[in-house]
């Protein structure tokens, strides 16, 4: 009774206490909620990303394999080699289909190499002519399992069926090890309010929650930077390997073939491009990124972006202009850092343009003492709904004119963070179906 007695005098003369205790409570659930959410949510984005490279390696294994089915010696020696250089590669077989019965003609695994397969998934992969990809456990370790059919070259025919799963061990191991770190720091942060709660009766719910946020914080850009960094390099491999073949078979291949080949380029450097965004991304919000500022003439800067994307605007039949205005003045910014945004935006005029022109000029502003950059396009334009949300991460413009054009939705967002650092400024106005400018705004320094 003495205790209790104690306990709630204590709390009559620091009722505040209560609070503390609250968070004691909530900010454990909190914290353990919101790491459950962001593996599970990251988890699921690897697994989507490694189901799309399973089907891509397949598709590319498959093209291949296709032209050497008969040649089951031939077959065998490039699957030896294949699985010694990508260990992540499980089980990868062909089959060859004869009156409703799968026979394995070349393994992985050698002792395989002329039994027949019962796997109803077979069945249905060569009898509705599709891709089967699920997700299967073996042994404790997660793989992407796919299935799809071969073809004959000539005829057409359906001709056996290539296998194959693709180990996300490496993923799992990543993403478990950042979970156990979180539940480390959700355990250290219920010690430290402990203590805090006897030593800071009034301030340390508010000071605990604030440090462990942000430490929270630090390590889910920590995580997102290490498993960017994992990804890269199956996906250099990749792109790798696709050089590779091409160089071989490259001359040997068919239209069809060729075209299999530029898709599955085209997806690897999509892939590629996404993840040095999200790098990007991580770089500017800790601060690594570096702004260092010069006093520089921007018009050279600029002509030389112009004249480097002339090319790309050419293989589109368009128009590139340039209209410089000769100044005695000069801005402050980091070279590196005003070349990458001139660059972003004038590659987006070229991407979002189909005919017409793309007009890059300058204008000073002595009254107000400002250098502005305007690029203009005729190209699709960008409703004023959309134009609301444009500079937001990872947001696209949803229209029938943008489906195909490939993009992360983190161009424009790292561009405005970058203008933003080096104390500019960055607008726009467009109109949809008449074009789009972007005008960049930065303080003048006197010559």
């Amino acid at each position: 009774m003495k205790f209790f007695s104690r306990v709630f005098k204590f709390i009559k003369e620091y009722p505040a206490v209560l609070y503390s205790f609250f968070l004691i409570l909530i900010l454990p659930l909190i914290l353990y909620y919101n790491t459950f959410l962001a593996a599970q949510s990251f988890q699921e984005n690897i697994n989507h990303n490694l189901q799309t490279q399973a089907l891509m390696v397949e598709n590319i294994l498959g093209t291949f394999f296709a032209d050497v089915f008969e040649n089951p010696g031939i077959l065998q020696q490039k699957i030896e080699e294949i699985i010694k250089d990508n260990p992540e590669i499980k089980n990868l077989r062909i089959v060859k289909e004869s009156k409703g019965d799968f026979q394995i003609i070349a393994s992985q695994n050698p002792y395989e190499i002329g039994s027949k397969i019962k796997d109803p998934a077979f069945s249905l992969s060569f009898s509705q002519d599709q891709t089967i990809a699920n997700l299967i456990k073996r042994d404790g370790e997660r793989l992407w399992n796919v299935i799809r059919p071969l073809y004959n070259k000539e005829t057409g025919e359906k001709i056996g069926l290539i296998s194959m799963a693709l180990s996300l061990q490496a993923s799992d191991t990543l993403i478990t090890q950042a979970i156990f770190r979180s539940y480390i720091i959700v355990i250290f942060a219920i010690l430290l309010s402990l203590f805090l709660i006897f030593q800071h009766t009034r301030l340390f719910g508010y000071v605990s929650l604030t440090k462990k946020l942000q430490e929270i914080d630090r390590m889910k850009d920590n995580f997102i930077r290490m498993a960017t960094h994992e990804l890269q390099s199956p996906i250099i491999n990749i792109r790798g390997y696709l050089e590779v073949l091409e160089e071989e078979i490259g001359p040997l291949l068919k239209k069809e073939q060729k075209e299999f080949f530029y898709r599955a380029k085209i997806s690897a450097k999509n892939l590629s491009d996404l993840i040095y965004d999200i790098l990007e991304v991580s770089r500017i919000e800790q601060g690594r990124l570096d702004f260092t500022p010069q006093k520089i003439f921007p018009s050279k800067i600029i002509a030389e972006v112009v004249q480097d994307l002339k090319i790309k605007a050419d293989q589109k039949n368009l128009h590139l202009l340039l209209e410089l205005v000769k100044t005695p003045y000069l801005i402050n910014v980091n070279p590196n850092r005003f070349r990458q945004i001139l660059t972003n935006l004038i590659e987006n005029a070229i991407k979002y343009t189909f005919q017409g022109e793309i007009l890059v000029r300058t204008f000073i502003d002595e009254n107000k003492k400002r250098y502005l950059i305007e690029i203009k396009d005729t190209g699709i334009g960008i409703s004023a709904e959309d134009q609301k949300r444009l500079f937001e991460k990872f947001y696209r413009v949803k229209t029938k004119e943008t489906a195909d054009i490939p993009g992360t939705g983190l161009g424009l967002w790292i561009t405005k963070q970058i203008i933003e650092k080096m104390q500019g400024q960055i607008f726009v106005e467009s109109m949809k179906g008449i074009g789009t400018k972007f005008t960049v705004i930065f303080p003048l320094i006197k010559s």
